[in-house]
């Protein structure tokens, strides 16, 4: 069986109205789908998502902040107080009595060390945040812990150009999917 990336982008939202998360997984060549910044619609995709479909699930989302990409190497139990595009609230634990985190189980010491050696637009992360990234992050890790799954955080176009971030995302798909 060959490999296959799934790659997921999020839609437009607060003051990020170009999203370049949704552009890197239009532009990958791979199967994907932009995601709206909304609970139930990352509740719904993940439940829809047949894991027949795919080898890896690559999710990708802006931290407006950050100037490199960043692999989130744990997502955690917990949401912030912000709502969703939708006006939604989950603050407080994503699943009562689950696992206060999770490791990513596509970020391995090996392709986190190649990632970073080879590229200084990378630098790893141990905090997802505790927004629509970080709960997707959690929900994919607890509904696929047969899968390779991991999330990447963007910075902005500004902090960033996107041509670079394409350029960087091939590079660590290039290493995901030897």
């Amino acid at each position: 069986m060959s490999s296959r990336t799934f790659i997921t982008g999020f839609g437009a939202f607060k003051d990020v109205p170009e999203n370049p998360s949704s552009k890197l997984a239009e532009t990958s060549e791979r199967p994907h789908q932009v995601l709206e910044v909304a609970f139930c619609a990352v509740d719904e995709f993940l439940a829809e998502l047949s894991p027949d479909t795919f080898d890896r699930l690559l999710m990708l989302g802006v931290a407006s902040k950050r100037d490199r990409l960043t692999p989130e190497l744990f997502a955690r139990n917990m949401i912030g107080e912000g709502p969703d595009m939708r006006g939604h609230s989950k603050e407080g634990y994503i699943q009562q009595g689950a696992p206060l985190l999770l490791e990513s189980t596509l970020w391995t010491p090996e392709v986190t060390a190649e990632i970073v050696a080879y590229d200084p637009r990378t630098k790893i992360s141990m905090d997802a945040g505790d927004y629509l990234c970080n709960y997707l992050g959690y929900r994919a890790i607890q509904r696929f812990p047969s899968k390779r799954v991991g999330f990447l955080h963007v910075p902005s176009q500004e902090n960033l150009p996107l041509s670079d971030q394409a350029e960087s995302l091939n590079r660590i798909l290039d290493i995901l999917e030897r």
